[in-house]
């Protein structure tokens, strides 16, 4: 018989098995979360915000082994290796994705998510991986697998009765229910500290419930209605249909339209931006418009290119994407003829480049052949270079570059100079800490600045030789910066935070018939275009039909909020202070070095930003 006492007996002792192995499991997540804990702020004094981490730190995480037993009691029925080897398996892949989120969210500020993995097996903004690191990845998945077998081990063997495992068990949901009544109760009242917490924890969703406790009387109900509506409009932007421009364009072409040429460097320091560094592009800023303030809407490659392009807020990338709406820029120069010569040293799908930015550009060429981005950088200089030469000259062209080695650090001491020294001579990403020595990396940064900067030299080069000078609008910029732990929170690289490091980007325009001279009031991404498009192109359509920016030569008439986008938030930043606004609309305000700020949002920056990312919606 199926049901005979064998056969119920070893279920019981299966599920046994079961109970303890998940158990000591949790112990071990516990442990591992506490890779997240450099990152929570504990205002001194605060008990209560102290209590809270532990709390939700035993909870949460001991809510991943409660999980975990759940989907596996039924494996129970299976023979005891089989079932086994399951719940190992399992209880070795969370243990693993912990320790891979806590090295993303060290890095970046964000947990692992689509857009990661995206980066990892497709490509796009480089994430690449020395040896070391692999061999740290197998040690580190050796070690889990040790003690994930210690307690399989030990679970077999221990005599854990019913009431130490009700015990253990009732102690991780007691301070799961805890933790969700301290922040419930917090957030009610809109208390700052702990609900920011939130997006720390992986995964972690935690309990409101600010209608049963105005319903019980324990909050002020006419305080709650006031800040949700505030918090209700950084929550819930407008996603109407999506009207870009707001009106048809009108223009008057000008007869000789001018060729427009956009050279990038992914991930460009403005700091980086000197003699040392790039001398040809200098060399070129003796005779061009340089901006000194000026600010990439995005910390970001998909952000950034995408604020300069569109002229609207990073926010709008899902809308635009999903309704393959291509620039007002890109279709006013295919409207006057234009020759279109774009280049991408990176796949130009990841980011989705060919279906926004790019979109109905006929064979576009996505990819670049080359072994690495040193090579791709080089292929696409000699494809301008070679389009230059055999393009139609009665028709006037488009030019777009972006170069990728400084991005990826792709150094080759053998065929490139390395003045700056001593230089970091392999990147290994999992070496880097708040103490680790940033200058040896930034030298490699450097030297590869150097090798583009000699590519786009020999862009400007031959527009010279060919007399393209006097009638070709050159734009040397960036997508992003690039930190160095700039400001000693361990941030490293970019898309993490929206300082200065990451946000504050070289911008050098030569137009054909302007004087040279330094502009230094605060510059934007997002005024690139309605300048190009009013001054080279003929639009008379007020720009803020199809932008947010403003004319780049037109000192603005009032201090500037600017919208700065990310793969997961968004942050608006003025002078003294950054407001950084998460999916769900938890903002904190942030002073540029990162230092927390004790105080609320400017009500002017809030109610702009919200205006200016939902009146493209209808």
């Amino acid at each position: 018989m199926i049901l005979n006492s064998p056969f119920l007996n070893r279920i019981c002792a299966n599920q046994r098995w079961a109970l303890r192995y998940w158990l000591l499991a949790g112990g071990l997540f516990m442990l591992l979360g506490l890779g997240y804990w450099p990152w929570f702020i504990i205002p001194k004094g605060d008990w209560l915000a102290a209590l809270y981490l532990v709390l939700t730190q035993a909870g949460w995480f001991g809510l991943f082994a409660i999980a975990g037993m759940i989907v596996t009691l039924p494996l129970a029925v299976l023979p005891r290796g089989a079932g086994r080897v399951i719940c190992g398996a399992l209880s070795l892949a969370i243990a693993v994705l912990l320790v891979v989120d806590t090295r993303v969210f060290d890095q970046y500020r964000f947990h692992l998510n689509g857009v990661v993995l995206t980066l990892f097996f497709q490509g796009g903004d480089t994430i690449e991986f020395s040896w070391l690191t692999w061999l740290i990845a197998m040690l580190t998945v050796a070690v889990l697998t040790l003690v994930l077998l210690g307690a399989g081990w030990l679970a077999a063997r221990s005599r854990f009765t019913r009431r130490y495992l009700a015990a253990g068990y009732g102690a991780v949901l007691l301070a799961l229910v805890a933790s969700q009544g301290i922040h419930a109760w917090q957030e009610a009242n809109y208390q700052r500290v702990i609900p920011n917490y939130s997006d720390t924890f992986p995964l972690y969703y935690p309990l409101t419930a600010k209608s049963t406790l105005i319903r019980w009387g324990l909050v002020d109900a006419a305080r709650i209605e006031a800040r949700r509506q505030e918090a209700e409009k950084l929550d819930n932007i407008p996603r109407g249909h999506f009207h870009y421009p707001l009106t048809g364009l009108s223009a008057t072409p000008p007869q000789t339209p001018p060729n427009i040429v956009f050279l990038m460097i992914d991930a460009w320091r403005f700091d980086d931006a000197a003699a040392a560094t790039t001398p040809h592009i200098m060399q070129f800023a003796r005779k061009a418009q340089t901006f000194t303030r000026h600010e990439s809407g995005g910390n970001s490659t998909q952000a950034g290119i995408f604020s300069l392009f569109y002229s609207i807020p990073a926010t709008y990338f899902t809308a635009v994407r999903s309704s393959g709406r291509r620039p007002v820029l890109m279709q006013q120069l295919a409207d006057n003829q234009y020759q279109f010569s774009v280049h991408g040293s990176a796949s130009l799908d990841h980011p989705p480049f060919d279906r926004t930015v790019f979109t109905g550009i006929k064979n576009l060429a996505i990819n670049t052949p080359g072994e690495d981005p040193a090579a791709r950088d080089r292929q696409i200089t000699d494809d301008f270079l070679h389009f230059l030469e055999t393009r139609d000259r009665k028709r006037p062209f488009f030019g777009f570059l972006f170069y990728d080695a400084v991005h990826g650090y792709d150094l080759h001491p053998d065929t490139m100079p390395t003045p700056f020294r001593p230089y970091w001579e392999r990147v290994d990403h999992i070496m880097l800490n708040n103490q680790f020595d940033p200058e040896p990396y930034h030298n490699r940064y450097r030297n590869v600045l150097r090798y583009d900067d000699k590519l786009i030299g020999e862009v400007l080069e031959s527009l010279a030789r060919q007399g393209l000078e006097e009638n070709t609008i050159v734009v040397i910029t960036t997508d992003h910066g690039e930190e160095f732990n700039d400001n000693h929170r361990n941030y490293w690289g970019h898309g993490s935070n929206f300082s200065p490091a990451q946000v504050h980007v070289p911008l050098f325009i030569r137009w054909p018939g302007m004087a040279p001279q330094k502009v230094a009031y605060r510059t934007s991404h997002m005024d690139i275009v309605p300048t190009l498009m009013t001054r080279a192109l003929g639009v008379s359509t007020p720009a803020r039909d199809y932008s947010v920016g403003q004319d780049l030569f037109t000192p603005p008439a009032a201090p500037r909020h600017l919208i700065v986008g990310s793969y997961y938030n968004y942050a608006i930043v003025s002078p003294d202070e950054l407001d950084v606004i998460t999916p769900d609309g938890m903002q904190t305000t942030l002073a540029p070095d990162l230092q927390p700020l004790n105080r609320p949002a400017s009500r002017e920056a809030l109610s702009g930003a919200i205006e200016e990312m939902s009146r493209f919606f209808r």
